[in-house]
């Protein structure tokens, strides 16, 4: 691309090569090493003539997961939340396969305790089970009921997940209840946001309804989008790289994912980095002997290009968020 032609972009469509997303103590930085260009939002709603197209009816879906996995992740990442809950129903009193009817228990029940306990901070995602019934997976601030150690029922030994304990709700009258203490916003974002899966975007009950329930007041974490030269990178290494590699030469980028710390002056360091991970998008896989090279990297074979680089997909996320952590 000629200057002119870079300005042209640049004044009339918005063009950026980086999305920056600040958080109170790090900013993470997006990377478009080929630039992108900024449009409006698509609304969820298919009009007109789109009405008979299955494939964009698809799309907007599709589109709407994203833009709440992506919320999902902001929130939980910009708010210290503590508690991470499973509510489930007990179909004597609620009937879980009512999405319309499970949602007003639960929105009735969290009310209910900000009047008891003070209120507090939270958000709640619904997930569907192959059975149709819906259960939620939640994250809370502040809120600290009376909870009781988890035991199995068949030994009487206490419930415990990778060492830790596991607790039980008994103010949760409504069904069956599990929570425990959050020891990594990152592995939680990209656990919890897993559940707005396709099955629920695509079930009767999940298309046009609510995929997640915050409450008011929630941070989220300042985006501007820029236009940031090659020098601002040069002191910085990538958590995440994005592109394709030919046998023998260095992978060439097209999308990169930086996490700095950012101090109370405002100053960027890095002190977490530990390594670099790398998802390829090759049209034809790498030799064995390529893979594992040392000096941080991890290639990790994508079998399709992801259509819309400006997010990640949930997986590819994922995978990186649980790797690192």
């Amino acid at each position: 691309m000629n200057l002119d032609g870079y300005n042209y972009l640049k004044e009339h469509f918005g063009y950026y090569n980086a999305k920056v997303i600040k958080f109170d103590n790090y900013i993470e930085i997006v990377r478009y090493h080929h630039g992108n260009i900024r449009f409006h939002e698509q609304s969820d709603t298919v009009k007109g003539s789109e009405l008979d197209s299955k494939e964009k009816k698809i799309k907007v879906r599709y589109q709407s997961a994203q833009r709440a996995k992506q919320k999902i992740r902001y929130y939980i990442l910009a708010n210290d939340f503590n508690l991470f809950w499973t509510l489930t129903f007990d179909d004597k009193k609620v009937n879980a396969k009512n999405y319309e009817y499970a949602i007003k228990s639960l929105k009735a029940w969290l009310k209910y305790m900000r009047e008891k306990f003070g209120k507090f901070d939270f958000i709640f995602v619904p997930e569907l089970h192959k059975s149709g019934r819906i259960h939620f997976h939640g994250l809370t601030r502040e809120f600290a009921p009376p909870l009781t150690r988890a035991l199995n029922p068949k030994t009487g030994r206490l419930i415990k997940e990778k060492g830790r304990q596991i607790y039980n709700a008994p103010v949760w009258n409504k069904g069956f209840s599990t929570v425990s203490y959050i020891h990594s916003k990152k592995k939680t974002a990209s656990y919890i946001t897993k559940y707005i899966s396709k099955a629920l975007i695509e079930s009767p009950i999940g298309f046009h309804q609510p995929k997640y329930f915050p409450s008011r007041g929630l941070k989220l974490p300042s985006i501007s989008y820029e236009d940031l030269p090659d020098e601002y990178f040069a002191t910085f290494k990538p958590s995440l790289v994005v592109g394709e590699q030919v046998p023998l030469e260095p992978v060439s980028p097209s999308l990169s994912i930086y996490n700095l710390d950012i101090d109370k002056e405002g100053t960027l360091s890095q002190f977490h980095w530990e390594k670099t991970d790398y998802i390829l998008n090759n049209k034809k896989p790498l030799p064995k002997t390529l893979h594992g090279q040392g000096n941080g990297f991890n290639p990790r074979s994508a079998d399709k290009k992801p259509t819309d680089l400006s997010i990640l997909t949930e997986n590819e996320r994922n995978n990186h968020d649980n790797n690192n952590l």
